[in-house]
This record gives structure tokens, C-alpha cells and sequence, in this order.
């Protein structure tokens, strides 16, 4: 099993039979995870597992199979704390 952590991104105008429509540094396959659509632009921690998937139009790509995606709370900036005080 491995992790990785970013940002996650929707992307849009590619197949969707040749990319699963996100990315996280590497393209991630999300349908394990119920509540994506809540995540999409989070910095966010995922696990799953690394594969190869040979699709006809693009060949060869990296894949991410996420088994489960969390938020990650960004911490505040230190300039946004001294101003608050």
C-alpha cells in the first residue's frame, strides 16, 4: 500500500474513457472514495496502490488506485496570526 499527499485537481477536456477526470501529481483513480466531489481542490492524503494501465489512445500511464482520500486541514499562515492579534 502506498501514500501520497497534494493538491487534488478535477481535470476536463480529456476522454474520460483514457483518464479518470483527476490528478494528483500522478493521475489517481477515485471511484473508491464516496465523497470525491467534496475533496476535488483540498490538499488531501490518499493510499491505494501504483499500477501501469495500458490505455489504446495513450499508451502506457501511471496510476494511483486510491482505496481512501482524507482532507488535510492546512495550518494557518505565521503572518496571519501575528495580524490577528
Amino acid at each position: 500500500m502506498a501514500y501520497l499527499e497534494g493538491r487534488l485537481r478535477q481535470t476536463d477536456g480529456e476522454s474520460e474513457e483514457e483518464h479518470t477526470g483527476y490528478t494528483l501529481e500522478v493521475e489517481v483513480e477515485m471511484s473508491a472514495v464516496r465523497n470525491v466531489g467534496e475533496l476535488i481542490d483540498d490538499q488531501v492524503a490518499v493510499t491505494g496502490d501504483v499500477e501501469i494501465v495500458d490505455y489504446p489512445e495513450r499508451g502506457k500511464v501511471m496510476l494511483f488506485r486510491v482505496t481512501s482520500a482524507a482532507a488535510i486541514e492546512e495550518e494557518p499562515e505565521e503572518e496571519e496570526l501575528e495580524g490577528g492579534e
